[in-house]
């Protein structure tokens, strides 16, 4: 299921820099990068899959990546 809830938006922080920002409507800021790539890819991982920041952070997902290593 695509949606497209998450967006990336262009801002500057108060130091001048350039940051791309990952943006809900409801839920305000998701994530902020300094590379827009990156920003892109996780705004369209969050559109496909709203969960995906969520992925694998229980404890028997990082024992497993544990035991990869």
């Amino acid at each position: 299921m695509l949606n497209q809830d998450f967006k990336v938006y262009e801002e500057t922080n108060r130091k001048g820099q350039t940051i791309f920002r990952v943006k809900r409507t409801r839920l305000g800021v998701i994530l902020q990068s300094f590379n827009e790539d990156h920003a892109n890819k996780i705004a369209n991982s969050l559109n496909l899959d709203p969960w995906f920041l969520d992925r694998g952070q229980t404890r028997a997902d990082r024992i497993a990546a544990f035991d990869r290593k």
